[in-house]
């Protein structure tokens, strides 16, 4: 082989090794970005598990506020002014709460109705028992709330 052949091999295999490079080059940023965009999201899900962990802490730490007046009257009021009817389940022995069961709630206006008896009266749920109903968002309740 000549001098000026090799020359050319050399000059070809130089251009061809130069557009390997190039094309690496390019993959390793694009993975690079893609990693990037990765760290970015699990940095946003962190911060929302680390919100989320301080309100649990918070809302587990809170004490629901003591009220003197009557289970039923409270449970009658907030269900009542809600829209909801009930009706009263037998009582276990020796269980101070109060059983009822709702045929038919809307579940959203069931969970605003238990968290105002919560914050207003001090009436926790002790146990619950939901089913889904036909109509959509519906759900039958059965309820054991106490102080």
């Amino acid at each position: 082989m000549s001098a000026p052949q090799r020359n050319a091999w050399l000059a070809l295999a130089i251009v061809v090794a130069c557009a390997i490079a190039a094309v690496v080059a390019l993959r390793l940023h694009d993975a690079i970005v893609r990693s990037q965009e990765r760290v970015t999201r699990e940095r946003l899900l962190l911060d929302v598990a680390r919100t989320r962990v301080a309100e649990t802490a918070t809302l587990a730490h809170a004490t629901a506020p003591e009220r003197s007046g009557e289970l039923r009257a409270a449970i009658e009021r907030v269900l009542t002014a809600n829209g909801l009817r009930y009706g009263k389940l037998d009582a276990q022995r020796g269980d101070d709460a109060q059983h009822i069961v709702i045929e038919a709630a809307p579940f959203d206006t069931l969970v605003r109705a238990l968290d105002e008896l919560m914050r207003e009266d001090g009436v926790r749920v002790i146990d619950a028992s939901l089913a889904a109903r036909v109509d959509a968002g519906t759900v039958r309740a059965e309820l054991a709330l106490a102080r």
